[in-house]
């Protein structure tokens, strides 16, 4: 079983779907590492290619995936899933470091792409 630290910068996402009617998108992105360790970042008003610079730190214990998610902030009613992806750690863990862009989509069959997302991934066993 494979314990340590998972730190995670939040780059920057680009070419969001708009999910409002009027003005654009707000979005922040959610991290679910499992059901009860969830973190977010800042909502980014009115942009579609947003700009986060923002670091997360998780423990990883046996954990596989990691689920991110990208949302928009609505300040009446639910806000909107605008895209997500599972991202298998496996590769992060043997490299101990990834710098990607990963395709966020929605949907049943998740076809429908939504956007992407620019993380920087970096693993320190314990």
């Amino acid at each position: 079983m494979v314990k340590g630290i998972l730190k995670i910068n939040v780059v920057e996402a680009k070419n969001l779907k708009d999910e409002d009617f009027i003005g654009k998108s707000d979005p922040y992105v959610k991290f679910i590492l499992d059901k009860h360790n969830f973190l977010s970042t800042t909502t980014k008003n009115n942009d579609l290619n947003p700009k986060f610079n923002e670091k997360f730190i998780f423990n990883v214990d046996g954990h596989k995936k990691i689920g991110v998610q990208v949302w928009d902030k609505d300040s009446v009613g639910h806000d909107d899933l605008i895209g997500e992806d599972e991202i298998d750690l496996s590769e992060v863990i043997s490299k101990n470091y990834v710098d990607a862009w990963f395709d966020l989509t929605k949907g049943i069959f998740g076809f429908r792409s939504k956007g992407e997302i620019h993380l920087i991934m970096e693993f320190v066993p314990k």
